[in-house]
């Protein structure tokens, strides 16, 4: 597999990076996101937080573990990092979460202080295991196990511990809670939700705001009740 790609055909535009600047962009490893929904590390460290100047000088910040991800050290600096991810250089105390803006593009969205021991991790599907308890299998690749999974539904968001994974509170998908849409036209816009509409036939369910605005539900990441537990890039809203 190869470990570099050609930048114009990478995702250049929106990791935020030049795209003619040079010529070769590095590739995301294989890893819990998906490669059009992430960005390497080392981009992140090099040309988006510009804590190195080079693709070496980033390495060597990853071999000298001191790049956290999620809590734990980064071992690879292709390593893949995606929607919510924590990243962490405890070194200079800086703490990042990983989002998109209104225009589509990464940002890394400063975490206070004190709040980057967790972060949010959307319920993509449950299972039942031998034992009889619960798989819920995360957006991030995470799987965590429960005993009871009634309190748990699908497209339900968790505020999760890491990197012990411990469970704190759950955000139900559901009306009046507020929710972060995270692909299409509305890329990056927050609102609350007041209506769920289930669609007969092939196509997606639709989530409909207070804003007006409607997404497909796959697009709808449910990030508090009330208020937003994060920051968002533009909307500015703690």
């Amino acid at each position: 597999m190869k470990k570099h790609t050609k930048r114009y055909q990478a995702s250049t535009e929106r990791w935020g990076i030049p795209t003619k600047e040079n010529f070769w962009a590095p590739k995301t490893r294989p890893g819990a996101h998906p490669e059009h929904r992430s960005v390497p590390i080392v981009v992140l460290i090099r040309d988006i937080l510009k804590f190195a100047e080079t693709s070496r000088e980033a390495n060597f910040l990853v071999a000298e573990n001191k790049v956290l991800l999620d809590g734990e050290t980064v071992k690879d600096k292709n390593i893949p990092v995606g929607l919510m991810d924590v990243i962490s250089i405890p070194d200079l105390d800086e703490h990042y979460r990983m989002l998109f803006d209104q225009h589509g593009k990464v940002r890394l969205s400063p975490i206070k202080e004190g709040s980057e021991g967790w972060k949010l991790s959307k319920i993509e599907n449950k299972t039942v295991i031998d034992s009889g308890r619960c798989q819920l299998n995360l957006h991030d690749g995470r799987n965590i196990i429960v005993d009871d999974a009634d309190g748990y539904n699908t497209k339900d968001v968790l505020k999760i511990m890491i990197p012990e994974q411990k469970i704190v509170e759950v955000f139900k998908f559901g009306q009046g809670n507020m929710a972060l849409i995270t692909g299409g036209k509305h890329i990056g816009e927050l609102g609350t939700i007041v209506e769920y509409e289930i669609v007969k036939g092939p196509q997606p369910n639709l989530v409909h705001f207070e804003s007006g605005i409607t997404t497909i539900e796959e697009y709808v990441f449910v990030v508090g009740r009330d208020k937003p537990e994060i920051k968002i890039p533009e909307v500015g809203i703690l």
